[in-house]
């Protein structure tokens, strides 16, 4: 039983390490991927009180754009953190509204056009998914090396 919790924690691990590190190459590169440009067709703003009772938004928005002489949906923001948990301060410098049929530049691989983002780089909150792959890398070490 415990073998089996500690390969799942193992395997949760990975995942989470490769995700993060994953979000952290594309990041990167995005910054020198060429450009095309892109509609907003869905957008929405979502609104919530956080555990301190102050107001947080976050977008949940789809893009299109054309690759050549195919096109694409997106819905990525930014690297590093999904969409639905990028919760942010509307007030914020930093919170970009977008509106539907506004046009867009759109930063897309050269490699796999599919992959694409409306920012350059990565969110710092990429570290979080690497940190919890730390933990649970410890945790099914632990568990995996327990006598008995």
């Amino acid at each position: 039983m415990i073998e089996s919790v500690a390969i799942g924690c193992l395997l949760l691990a990975a995942s989470c390490f490769w995700r993060g590190l994953l979000s952290v190459v594309r990041g990167r590169l995005s910054r020198a991927w060429p450009t095309t440009k892109g509609l907003i067709r869905k957008a929405r703003v979502v609104k919530k009180h956080n555990s301190k009772g102050i107001e947080v938004w976050r977008h949940e928005i789809e893009y299109s754009y054309s690759v050549g002489r195919r096109a694409y949906l997106g819905t990525r923001v930014r690297f590093g953190i999904p969409n639905a948990l990028s919760w942010s301060d509307p007030t914020s410098r930093s919170f970009r509204p977008f509106h539907k049929g506004a046009r867009v530049k759109v930063h897309h691989s050269p490699l796999r056009p599919s992959v694409s983002a409306l920012e350059t780089g990565f969110s710092p909150f990429v570290f979080l998914t690497l940190a919890a792959g730390g933990v649970l890398a410890w945790m099914g070490f632990r568990l995996w090396t327990l006598p008995g």
